[in-house]
């Protein structure tokens, strides 16, 4: 595939995850930041596609949009830990497609650990930044981690749900680019 046409794929899967999050712009935001959303599957299919340096490319490309298009910056660390880190650490999904057989069970596997990743940024960002808002006596990582928890995992079940499907258009897709090739 031409590096042109990879970067065109990479421009189109960050738009419709931007589009995506706007979509979902309608439900309630929390209130230190974070929407349930299936924003994060093109970004996951960029990763599975091109693998981690276009995942990363793509993941912080989209952070620095969700953060233009609503974000918030309560402290200057939110902008590595809730939009570029957090974002751009779905790229790691791309060791998943070239080291395991490429199955939808797998490419589920992909969808989760690109939640867990952005889990751990986001969980670390409301400990770090974000302690202050924990009820007095209670301990900021499990505030952080219920808190977190509230709305991105019904993002990875909303994300599953949509991801089986797309994952068999994608297979799709790939093997009708690998007939045109010859």
């Amino acid at each position: 595939m031409s590096r042109t046409r990879v970067l065109v794929e990479i421009a189109i899967l960050v738009a419709m995850a931007f589009v995506l999050e706007f979509t979902f712009s309608f439900l309630p935001k929390m209130p230190q930041g974070g929407r349930i959303g299936i924003s994060m599957l093109p970004l996951v299919v960029i990763a599975w596609r091109h693998g981690v340096v276009q995942g990363w490319i793509g993941g912080i490309v989209f952070g620095l949009l969700n953060l233009m298009l609503d974000g918030v910056l309560y402290h200057w660390g939110s902008f590595f830990l809730d939009y570029t880190i957090a974002f751009g650490l779905v790229g790691m999904t791309g060791f998943f497609k070239p080291l395991i057989k490429d199955h939808v069970i797998v490419f589920v596997g992909a969808i989760i650990t690109a939640f867990l990743l952005r889990f751990v940024s986001t969980v670390l960002s409301g400990v770090l930044l974000f302690g202050e808002y924990a009820p007095e006596g209670e301990s900021v990582w499990i505030y952080s981690i219920v808190y977190n928890t509230t709305y991105l995992l019904p993002a990875l079940i909303l994300t599953m749900i949509v991801g089986v499907p797309s994952y068999y258009a994608i297979k799709s897709i790939d093997r009708d680019n690998i007939n045109e090739m010859y």
